[in-house]
């Protein structure tokens, strides 16, 4: 790697000068290798941050060349070599520092070399899926999808039935149980064997988002992403209907019960968390359904991701003491009932009818044709208090 100038240098006969210490923050590197490489090919790591291409100094099948945007700085992990946007200039065209400086400034090279690429503004590169490869991730739902049927699944099938979802709703979400899936992390050197429900998110027919819900103890984030490429909204933003009702829920799991719980009421979806904010073209997605209720969890962070929504957007909150919409249907609560009546304006709805209540009441009640009888719990047999 060459010496880096600290003073300003001239660069042509006319006297234009470069100060590499003003300019060398401001240079886009993943433009610059993007102009010098071509597309990447894929991009992975923390968030999705590093770019990935097979190396240009050694024969590298399996892409191996990491960019990374934020810290200005490439890495080969096949053959080591690393550096940052000059000495990736030198390298490619061969250039003297000072040739690399002036094609990274877009003024002509002090000898007047011809660089590989034009000297001039890239553009920055598209952006690309993380994570797993597009085929691996289809794959993994897939079988995924399958394997949970089978007594392998048992485990996280008696969980999304607890927490309410039909065998229908598991079905056309394409839930699934993985128990064990590789995924890429850090800077795409290491990998991270991850077990769980796998959910994907759609748009139209491209998969959009991958994500594994852990189950058991463990350490970290309940949630992993096994795959991403621009994901809006779960389970697909088709689910959107011009002039019917929008519900936005906090989590996945919410969102499918809601669904399955309201039906043809109002189309009901999430971003995936309470930390993700409406952008404008999710909102731009949305503008056909009307009215908007934001029905995040009934908690701090659920108020703070609802004032997020524009004031069209009416604040609904799960019914005390429930935390979730899962909360409330296994507190038993009607949420159909309940969400008919909140659509139709009433503030408070009913946590419960009378009906609702006497099929789940335990002992006697006003009116009990057969005072004296204490019916512990529902089926069992009667006792008589002497």
């Amino acid at each position: 790697m060459g010496m880096k100038a600290s003073k300003p240098f001239s660069t042509a006969a006319r006297g234009d000068t470069i100060d590499w210490s003003d300019i060398k923050d401001r240079i886009d590197l993943a433009a610059v290798a993007t102009a010098l490489l071509g597309t990447p090919p894929g991009r992975r790591g923390e968030r999705g941050r590093r770019l990935w291409w097979s190396c240009p100094f050694h024969e590298d099948p399996n892409p191996s060349f990491a960019v990374d945007p934020v810290k200005r700085s490439w890495k080969c992990y096949g053959c080591s070599e690393r550096g940052d946007a000059a000495d990736l200039v030198m390298r490619l065209n061969h250039f003297t520092f000072l040739e690399a400086a002036a094609y990274l400034a877009g003024k002509p090279t002090p000898s007047g070399k011809p660089a590989t690429k034009p000297a001039k503004a890239p553009e920055r590169p598209p952006e690309q899926a993380s994570g797993l490869l597009l085929p691996d991730a289809l794959a993994l739902v897939e079988s995924a999808a399958v394997r949970l049927w089978t007594p392998e699944g048992l485990a996280a099938l008696e969980y999304l039935q607890r927490r309410g979802l039909t065998a229908e709703t598991i079905r056309q979400a394409r839930l699934g149980w993985t128990p064990g899936v590789m995924i890429p992390i850090d800077d795409g050197a290491r990998y991270w064997r991850v077990s769980g429900i796998t959910l994907s998110w759609h748009d139209g027919d491209r998969v959009a988002l991958v994500k594994i819900r852990r189950l058991g103890e463990f350490k970290g984030s309940k949630y992993i992403e096994a795959y991403r490429d621009k994901p809006a909204l779960y389970p697909t933003p088709e689910a959107v209907r011009p002039g019917k009702p929008l519900v936005v829920v906090e989590g996945e799991f919410d969102a499918l019960l809601l669904g399955q719980a309201l039906g043809d009421l109002a189309a009901v979806l999430t971003l995936g968390s309470a930390s993700s904010k409406p952008e404008a073209p999710i909102l731009m997605r949305l503008l056909a359904a009307s009215p908007w209720f934001v029905a995040t969890d009934n908690d701090p962070a659920g108020d703070l991701a609802a004032k997020e929504w524009p004031a069209r957007a009416i604040r609904v909150r799960p019914p005390a003491p429930c935390k979730d919409w899962t909360e409330a249907h296994q507190y038993g609560i009607n949420l159909r009932r309940w969400w008919t009546d909140r659509l139709k304006g009433i503030e408070a709805p009913a946590l419960s009818t009378w009906d609702e209540l006497a099929a789940r009441r335990w002992g006697p009640a006003i009116g009990d044709p057969t005072p004296g009888i204490i019916i512990d719990q529902p089926n069992q047999p009667e006792e008589t208090i002497s």
